[in-house]
Order: structure tokens, then C-alpha cells, then sequence
């Protein structure tokens, strides 16, 4: 099985690729918003990076049903990007 060499991008621009997830999933991730990625030294599960974190605004939202939707997409972007810096 051949593995692709993982892109190394800046912390904004790997923010904004998790940030854009929640827009596919309109019913259950409104009202929530990414704000951080956890940065770590070294790979941590394959990457070095994770999301951090996430706020809720309204009383209309669910972390949990969200996260459940998003997750496999967040594997992918972990298997495909790393962090440059974290600012």
C-alpha cells in the first residue's frame, strides 16, 4: 500500500480547511465554530495536530452529533496535512 507524503501548511490555513467542515453539515453543526488546532512537537496518531478548540453559540446546537459527522473528514486532513507553525 503506498502512502502519499503528508503537505506541511500553515497553522491558518489548516484552520480554515477544519473550519470549513462544519458548513456541510448545516442541521447538525449550527451554531458551533472551530477557533483552535492543538499543535503538538511530534505526531501524535499520524499528525501534529488536532482539534482544540470549538465554541457553541445559541442555544440550538450539538457538539456530539456534529463531531460523529466530521470525523472521518478530520481523519483524512490528518493523514494528509501537518502544521508548520503554530503562528
Amino acid at each position: 500500500m503506498a502512502t502519499h507524503k503528508k503537505q506541511v501548511i500553515p497553522y491558518e490555513e489548516l484552520l480554515a480547511k477544519v473550519q470549513g467542515l462544519l458548513v456541510f453539515y448545516p442541521k447538525e453543526c449550527r451554531h458551533l465554530h472551530i477557533d483552535a488546532l492543538e499543535v503538538y512537537r511530534e505526531q501524535v496518531d499520524g499528525a501534529n495536530w488536532h482539534v482544540g478548540g470549538y465554541r457553541r453559540s445559541g442555544d440550538d446546537n450539538d457538539w456530539h452529533e456534529c463531531r460523529e459527522k466530521i470525523a472521518a473528514e478530520i481523519r483524512t486532513l490528518r493523514q494528509a496535512y501537518d502544521v508548520a507553525d503554530k503562528r
